[in-house]
C-alpha cells in the first residue's frame, strides 16, 4: 500500500490548448482526494473486494472507505508494475482526473495509446516512471466503507465525475518541481483537456502482518467473499 501526503504539499495542473494552469495546495475539498492506493490481483470484483476489504488497516484508522477499480483503458495500455527497484529520489503520484469521455470509456485513437506505451518504456528505462496504470470506468467498480467494524459495499457507476481517477503514474525524483516538469511533457492520450493532481507517495505505516495476521486476513477474505457471493445470488 501506498500513501499520499496531505495536499497541503500537493500541486494541481491543468492542461488545455491554451497551455497549462498550476495551482498549489492546500486543497479544501477533501471527499475529492485519495488517501494513499495499492494494487492487487484477483479473478473476479468481488475477489478484489474481499481482499482490499481484509487488508491491515493503517494505525490509528478504524472508519474508512475504499474504491476498487479494473487497471487498464479500452483500446489497451500497457500497465507499468512496479518492480521493488531501489531508486534515489523521492516517489510522486502523478494522479489523473476523470471526466465525462473517460468514464463513456470514449474510444481512443490508437496512436496516442502507442505513444503513451512507447514513452512508458522509455521512462522505465530511464529509472524515472516506477509504475503506471489506467482505471476502467467506475460502472464496472465498487466502494466499500467500513464503519463500526462492518463493511457495506456499493457497486458503480458513481457520479461525482470530478471525485474519480481515470489512472495514475508513479515517479522518483528528486523534488516536487521535477514531478512536474515530468507531468507537463507526459503524451496523455485523452484531452484536449487533462487534469491531474501530483501527491509525494510515503510508505503506508501498517499494523506488523505476523502470521497471525496473514491467518486473519485469510479468513475476513473467505468470510466476506462469501457474504458477497451470497448477496450477489439473493439479488438475483
Amino acid at each position: 500500500m501506498q500513501a499520499l501526503a496531505p495536499s497541503s504539499s500537493a500541486v494541481r495542473i491543468r492542461l488545455a490548448e491554451g497551455g497549462a494552469t498550476i495551482v498549489d495546495g492546500p486543497f479544501a475539498d477533501p471527499a475529492e482526494m485519495l488517501a494513499g492506493f495499492g494494487v492487487l490481483e484477483a479473478n473476479s470484483k468481488e475477489e478484489a473486494i474481499a481482499k482490499a476489504c481484509a487488508l491491515p488497516l493503517p494505525d490509528g484508522v478504524n472508519e474508512l472507505e475504499l474504491e476498487v477499480r479494473l487497471g487498464g483503458c479500452p483500446g489497451g495500455c500497457d500497465a507499468v508494475p512496479d518492480a521493488g527497484l531501489v531508486r534515489q529520489g523521492k516517489r510522486f503520484a502523478i494522479i489523473l482526473r476523470s471526466s465525462a469521455a473517460l468514464e463513456a470509456e470514449a474510444a481512443v485513437p490508437q496512436a496516442r495509446l502507442d505513444a503513451l506505451n512507447v514513452h512508458n518504456a522509455a521512462e522505465v528505462q530511464a529509472g524515472v516512471l516506477v509504475s503506471a496504470s489506467g482505471l476502467r470506468s467506475s460502472a464496472i467498480g465498487a466502494r466499500a466503507k467500513r464503519s463500526k467494524q462492518q463493511w457495506a459495499v456499493m457497486d458503480g457507476p458513481f457520479t461525482e465525475i470530478k471525485e474519480l481517477i481515470a489512472g495514475y503514474w508513479m515517479v522518483q525524483v528528486p523534488a516536487m518541481q521535477d514531478a512536474i516538469a515530468w507531468a507537463l511533457k507526459n503524451p496523455y492520450p485523452t484531452g484536449p483537456v487533462v487534469e491531474v493532481e501530483i501527491r509525494e507517495v510515503r510508505p503506508a505505516a501498517v499494523r506488523p502482518f505476523t502470521p497471525e495476521a496473514a491467518a486473519e486476513q485469510r479468513m475476513r477474505e473467505s468470510q466476506l467473499d462469501s457474504a458477497m457471493r451470497g448477496a450477489l445470488a439473493g439479488g438475483r
